[in-house]
């Protein structure tokens, strides 16, 4: 089966599994919150797995991100979603010192000019938050924690400063080069903040994790020409408003019954017609 298809599978499954979440029967009404998040990203750096330095070989530059969430509660304290996103990882070097030069596929055995690396990431994850207060608390600091994984599909180009933006030097998912996409882990916090009963804000850190070492389109190696083993990890600072979407009369369904069954009954006790005729 295609990969792509099956990544939309899980994605679709995903949300239906959000839409349709029972696992605490007092949230089985809850409402679906809807959003939209946007402020900036940039690579942190490709890092061994034994944390013993991180490699940059670019001025890594400020990026521009977006996403679209959609969530639900599944208890007074937990929520799970779904979120589709567009990062930009962007940088440039005027005194180039590649590991790659002659090694990676595309690389020129000397690169000496000043070059700059942009990198699209489209992704979609799966993801649990946990608030530290009830997720519903009206107050303007709940902070939670989040943890997720999903995939990262590229639009990678790696090309000197001066040349015209479709004169590439090495690319990926652009005209003329392979696709490539890869997982992503996700963990962060944040907090939300309530507006009113319907809207709120979410401000968040996301840290993203790739096991992959592509995130500047360039790969590292070691001296004797062997790649290294490395994990490419980005950070993402968004904020967003939300909307909760709840069905009409869900929150006082219960007790509206229950008021009802009450006064209902109560017309049938014994004298309750006269004594309602005595207070007139």
């Amino acid at each position: 089966m295609n990969h792509k298809l099956l990544k939309n599978i899980a994605f679709t499954l995903s949300l239906i599994l959000i839409f349709n979440s029972s696992f605490a029967q007092n949230f089985s009404q809850s409402g679906i919150n809807v959003g939209a998040k946007a402020g900036v990203s940039k690579l942190l750096g490709e890092i061994p797995y034994g944390f013993s330095e991180i490699i940059n070989e670019f001025d890594n530059k400020v990026g521009f991100v977006s996403a679209i969430e959609i969530s639900k509660c599944i208890s007074p304290r937990w929520e799970i979603g779904a979120e589709i996103g567009f990062s930009v990882l962007n940088g440039n070097t005027y005194n180039p010192e590649f590991s790659a030069e002659g090694l990676q596929a595309g690389i020129p055995k000397e690169i000496n000019n000043p070059a700059e690396y942009n990198n699209k990431l489209f992704g979609q994850n799966i993801f649990f938050r946990y608030f530290f207060k009830l997720a519903d608390t009206k107050s303007a600091f709940n902070p939670f924690i989040r943890a997720g994984g999903g995939y990262l599909n590229y639009s990678s180009k790696f090309k000197y400063i001066d040349a015209q933006d479709e004169d590439l030097i090495f690319g990926k998912g652009t005209e003329g080069y392979t696709k490539l996409s890869t997982p992503v882990f996700v963990v962060g916090t944040g907090f939300k903040t309530s507006l009113t009963s319907k809207f709120y804000l979410l401000t968040s850190v996301d840290f993203n994790m790739v096991n992959y070492d592509f995130l500047d389109v360039v790969h590292n190696y070691d001296i004797n020409g062997e790649r290294l083993d490395l994990f490419g990890l980005y950070t993402e600072i968004k904020i967003g408003i939300f909307y909760k979407f709840e069905k009409s009369g869900s929150g006082n369904s219960n007790q509206n019954r229950s008021r009802q069954g009450s006064k209902s009954s109560n017309s049938y006790l014994p004298f309750s017609r006269w004594l309602s005729d005595k207070k007139q």
